[in-house]
């Protein structure tokens, strides 16, 4: 059974992810000012940003007319058709966080009327957050391999065809069968907002049909359309775990399953 926990992973967002969410087109570089709050804003994080991943192996059904998760109902037809049709035997729930740190600080500085110091650190909280979701793809998919299994592409309530006011449900059956308290505050609204914002659910399945797997760039597997941060175009939902580093940084940390 896969199950871990890692309330320190790796801080450091890559250059090109931050510029991308930032809105620079590749290839352009910031100017002096853009440079310097970038800096500031990464030298702030990593001192204080408390980001964490948490992810475990659950029981999948999948029938003609429904989807249970560790026998919970999920009501989402398009995640149950993609699991049946990816012939999932398991799957794996995770949750990220950027922390509440950064939300925190981020407010303090709109209140205090610096912009643009919020706005660097609100894009660094969102890189943070896509960087997590990677490195736990990643992890999934090599803690799967060993048992001759792969991870499909994630699934997340307010994608499309999940609906947002499913997430406190997926957070409810992730805290409840978790081994121990998560690393960080994480609450879902009833109208599926998390708080903190910076964070995310999602669930991936395990197969063992070629094919089907997670791929390294997550926009491959993603349809939203338009888009003015995509870094490769879409795919189709059915990817492959490509050979080669992922262009994320992989996270460290404790493994209740053994090394990742």
């Amino acid at each position: 059974m896969i199950e871990i926990l890692d309330p320190d992973p790796d801080r450091t967002v890559s250059e090109a992810e931050y510029r991308r969410l930032l809105g620079y087109p590749r290839g352009r570089a910031p100017g002096d000012r853009a440079w310097q709050l970038a800096a500031w804003a990464r030298s702030w994080y990593v001192a204080h940003g408390r980001p964490w991943l948490y992810l475990r192996e659950v029981d999948v059904a999948v029938a003609p007319d429904e989807l249970l998760l560790d026998g919970a109902r999920f009501a989402s037809e398009r995640v149950r058709r993609y699991l049946h049709e990816a012939g999932a035997e398991r799957a794996v729930l995770f949750a990220v966080s950027a922390g509440a740190e950064c939300e925190d600080e981020a407010r303090s500085l709109w209140e205090a009327a610096r912009p643009d110091e919020y706005f660097f650190l609100e894009v660094l909280g969102s890189a943070m957050v896509e960087q997590l979701v990677a490195a736990a793809t990643s992890r999934i998919c090599t803690l799967a391999a060993a048992a001759g299994l792969r991870a499909t592409p994630h699934f997340s309530p307010g994608y499309p065809g999940w609906d947002v006011a499913e997430q406190p449900r997926l957070l409810d059956l992730l805290v409840r069968g978790s081994g121990q308290p998560l690393p960080g505050r994480l609450e879902a609204l009833s109208s599926g907002m998390l708080l903190p914002k910076k964070s995310q659910l999602g669930v991936l399945g395990l197969t063992r049909r070629p094919g089907a797997a997670a791929p390294a760039v997550p926009c491959a597997a993603c349809s939203f359309s338009p888009c003015h941060f995509r870094r490769v175009p879409y795919r189709g939902e059915m990817g492959a775990c490509a050979p080669g580093r992922s262009p994320f940084p992989r996270a460290t940390g404790t493994s209740l399953a053994g090394p990742p």
